[in-house]
């Protein structure tokens, strides 16, 4: 048992809290919510539940490289705002399985930046997980618009940016102060979302109450995933394991919509044998994905001293 690095915990439950969230703001959509004030509203939340971690910061705070947390925090927003782009040309349907991309380019910036050797157990994770991701999200209905080679751009940009931020977040965060790192880069999301405010589709006092709940639960969870994934990486510099780990949010997904389905007593469209047989092969994939994961791990932690 001690073999086994039981902190991939932490982004199992991020998978299952994103998937959650998701639901949330698919509510919040149907109540007249708009795209950027989601957007906005999610990473303001990031930022204030980020906030206090500065405080419980033990280690000195060297304010002489500020830039660092700042230059993760602009590769964090700009991975948001390309996913949002994305959505905006294509659909969610295309977005997201390609957005699985993300961790290979984790695995490949650690690697071409910082000369970090990823055991090859771990890059066949990572492409049995983009191979699931992508085999998931086939299952889901097809695009209707023209614009697909746009929208798949956008994407693979948007997982490349945040590969390059969980790279950076592996690399600097416990040099520079864990709990510090992580508040000034989410306060620098904070504050690059705000120049959106202007773009809302809406004032956010004009939706109405019932939509404010489902969004802020959203963005609640969202920020809850957040701050896991982001101390998993920082704290036991496995960026690649975790994200591997972190990718299951997709069937998740699936899952939650067939048991909120059950529970409710809403009956969704049945799929056809042939969705089934690909969410069989993507669930197989993405469970050979994680065990390879677990096995190419390192059980130790390099913790921030603070």
């Amino acid at each position: 048992m001690q073999d086994i690095p039981f902190y991939l915990i932490m982004p199992l439950l991020a998978a299952m809290l994103y998937a959650a969230a998701g639901l949330f703001f698919k509510e919040a959509f149907r109540g007249g919510a708009g795209s950027i004030q989601s957007f906005v509203l999610t990473s303001w939340i990031m930022t204030l539940c980020f906030s206090p971690f500065i405080f419980w910061e033990s280690q000195p705070i060297p304010w002489g490289k500020i830039y660092l947390p700042w230059i993760t925090a602009i590769a964090f927003f700009a991975g948001h705002w390309l996913t949002f782009s994305a959505i905006k040309v294509g659909d969610i349907s295309l977005v997201m399985p390609v957005l699985g991309t993300k961790s290979v380019f984790v695995a490949l910036f650690a690697w071409l930046i910082f000369g970090i050797q990823i055991p090859g157990g771990m890059w066949l994770a990572t492409l049995l997980t983009a191979a699931s991701v992508y085999i998931l999200g086939k299952t889901d209905r097809p695009s209707q618009k023209r614009r697909v080679p746009l929208a798949t751009g956008l994407t693979i940009l948007s997982a490349a940016c945040f590969g390059l931020c969980d790279a950076l977040v592996q690399q600097w965060a416990s040099t520079f102060g864990l709990k510090a790192f992580l508040t000034l880069m989410f306060l620098g999301v904070g504050l690059l979302a705000t120049f959106l405010v202007s773009r809302f589709e809406s004032p956010l006092k004009s939706l109405k109450s019932h939509t404010l709940v489902w969004l802020g639960a959203g963005a609640f969870l969202t920020s809850q995933q957040a701050i896991l994934v982001g101390v998993s990486v920082a704290m036991f510099h496995n960026a690649t394991g975790v994200n591997v780990v972190y990718s299951s949010r997709g069937l998740w997904a699936i899952i939650m919509v067939w048991l909120l389905s059950r529970l409710t007593g809403y009956r969704a469209e049945q799929p056809h044998a042939k969705t089934l047989l690909l969410r069989l092969i993507g669930a197989i994939l993405m469970v050979s994905a994680i065990l390879l994961a677990i096995l190419s791990s390192p059980t130790t932690a390099t913790v921030d001293p603070g």
